[in-house]
C-alpha cells in the first residue's frame, strides 16, 4: 500500500469514490477539486497496486493557524480494518505538525458510528463546549450546523 499527498487530477477519483463507497455525505466535486488544488499538502490518497482504496482531506487553518481541520476520510469498505485509515491520519499529523499546528479538529454526524469509533482511535475527543447535547451516546453540539443539525465537535493536541 501507498499513502501519498493528492494530486489535483485526483479530484474526479476522489468523487467517485465517495459515491461509490456510499457511508458519508457526498460533497460537489468543487470541494474536492479545491482541496486537491490548493491543499495538496495535507491531502492524501491510499492506493494498492495503482487503485483507490482511501483519502484523507484536510488543511491547516487560515483564521487559527495552529489547528488542522480534517474534513474527510473515507476507505473503500472492503478494505476498512487493515489501518488505512489509521496510516492516512498520521500522515496528515505529521503534515500538520511540520506546519506549526498544536491541535488537529474534525466534526462528524454523533449517528455515523464508524467515524466516532474511528476518530476515538485516533485520539480525537468531543468537545465539551456551549450547548451540547448527548445523541446516540456521543456529545455532540446542539444545532451546530442549523436547527437540528447536531454535530460532534472532535479535537486533539499535538
Amino acid at each position: 500500500m501507498l499513502v501519498r499527498n493528492v494530486f489535483e487530477n485526483d479530484f474526479i477519483a476522489i468523487g467517485d469514490r465517495a459515491r461509490d463507497w456510499g457511508d458519508i455525505v457526498i460533497e460537489r466535486e468543487t470541494i474536492y477539486h479545491l482541496m486537491t488544488k490548493h491543499f495538496r499538502q495535507t491531502c492524501f490518497v491510499a492506493e494498492d497496486r495503482q487503485r483507490m482504496i482511501g483519502y484523507l482531506l484536510g488543511f491547516r487553518s487560515q483564521a487559527c493557524p495552529d489547528e488542522a481541520y480534517m474534513h474527510l476520510v473515507q476507505v473503500d469498505p472492503a478494505m476498512r480494518g487493515n489501518g488505512i485509515g489509521r496510516r492516512m491520519f498520521r500522515q496528515f499529523e505529521d503534515a500538520v505538525r511540520a506546519m506549526g499546528c498544536k491541535k488537529i479538529v474534525t466534526t462528524s454526524r454523533p449517528q455515523n458510528r464508524l467515524a466516532v469509533a474511528f476518530y476515538r482511535r485516533m485520539g480525537l475527543k468531543p468537545v465539551q463546549a456551549g450547548g451540547t447535547i448527548e445523541v446516540d451516546g456521543v456529545t455532540a453540539i446542539k444545532d451546530y450546523n442549523g436547527p437540528g443539525k447536531h454535530v460532534v465537535v472532535w479535537a486533539k493536541d499535538l
